[in-house]
């Protein structure tokens, strides 16, 4: 089954998994795909990802855009506006089906890209 990010309507609430159960004050970390010119427009129609430190009721405590070239350069840029606001809320979802979890280990390795020359 492919993800949408259209809002649930009546056919789809009976395939539509609702958000896990998170404690508020729970962080995890995810990613979500975007395609398009990087942030600093140093790279053009190009693909890459936001990841965000979340507090499971959504409220972004870090955000990145990570972007690797075709040469295989990586760079990652902070995204100080969106820390602060509600991921669901600001974004107008009910449920986290375009973010993808990803493990610390991974977050920490992209955030670790800001100190790279």
């Amino acid at each position: 089954m492919t993800k949408s990010a259209l809002p649930l309507t009546k056919e789809h609430s009976v395939a539509a998994s609702a958000r896990p159960r998170r404690r508020p004050d729970e962080t995890w970390h995810c990613r979500e795909y975007w395609h398009g010119d990087s942030r600093d427009g140093q790279y053009a129609n190009g693909d890459g990802y936001h990841y965000f430190e979340m507090r499971g009721d959504g409220i972004i405590v870090k955000a990145f855009e990570y972007y690797e070239t075709e040469d295989g350069e990586e760079r990652t840029t902070e995204v100080p506006e969106l820390v602060g606001i509600n991921w669901y809320e600001f974004f107008g979802f009910e449920d986290d089906e375009l973010l993808e979890q990803v493990p610390e280990h991974e977050f920490a390795y992209v955030e670790q890209l800001l100190k790279k020359p």
